[in-house]
């Protein structure tokens, strides 16, 4: 074993195997590598290995940067409104102590669209953009991304019936609901996928 080895060794070093399969070498510098015998432990062995540990930190480096601006990059399209890339981002992800769902998208992406027409003094919230989701036709085209299914007739009767009469009504044909009359609560249109 050569003398000038010490200064690659002398924070320990790990070998294991044996003269017939081989040895598997260990310092921190070099990580794991492969000899046949231990008269390969020379100066120039360390250095190689060092040089090739060095190499394959820089590689791996190179590969989480573009990784990490590939993720980042998907981050910024999915708050500027975009489709996530389910391989990158699933649709419900932590982020600041909430789970963002698809409604929580399209309620971020309005709160942050410029409205010339908005009432600076209003404040929405969304209980009050998914109701209007839900009942006005030209604001779900306008935001709502398909995120809302039809209500069948009955559905919509059945919530028509619970919001203004008495509960425990069920369809009844004699009852023909007025859904567009203001005196009666707003019924849904739509709900949620």
């Amino acid at each position: 074993m050569d003398s000038y080895i010490y200064e690659f060794i002398k924070n320990g070093i790990t070998i294991t195997g044996n003269p017939d399969d081989g040895y598997t070498v260990f310092t921190i510098p070099t990580q794991h590598f492969k000899i046949d015998n231990l008269d390969e432990l020379t100066k120039w062995t360390f250095e190689n290995e060092i040089r090739k540990q060095k190499e394959h930190d820089e590689l791996t480096s190179e590969i989480f940067k573009e990784v990490q601006k590939e993720i980042d990059q998907e981050i910024l399209n999915q708050l500027r409104g975009g489709e996530p890339n389910p391989d990158i981002i699933p649709w419900r992800d932590y982020i600041d102590g909430k789970y963002d769902t698809p409604l929580d998208v399209l309620f971020h992406k309005f709160l942050d669209a410029p409205d010339p027409d908005a009432d600076p003094d209003v404040i929405w919230g969304k209980n009050q953009f998914v109701n209007m989701l839900l009942t006005d036709d030209e604001f779900y085209q306008k935001w709502g991304e398909n995120c809302c299914e039809e209500l069948t007739y009955t559905e919509r009767y059945n919530i028509w019936i619970g919001n203004n009469y008495e509960t425990g009504i069920e369809y009844n044909p004699e009852i023909i609901p007025d859904f567009e009359n203001d005196y009666y609560e707003p019924t849904p249109k739509r709900k949620l996928k």
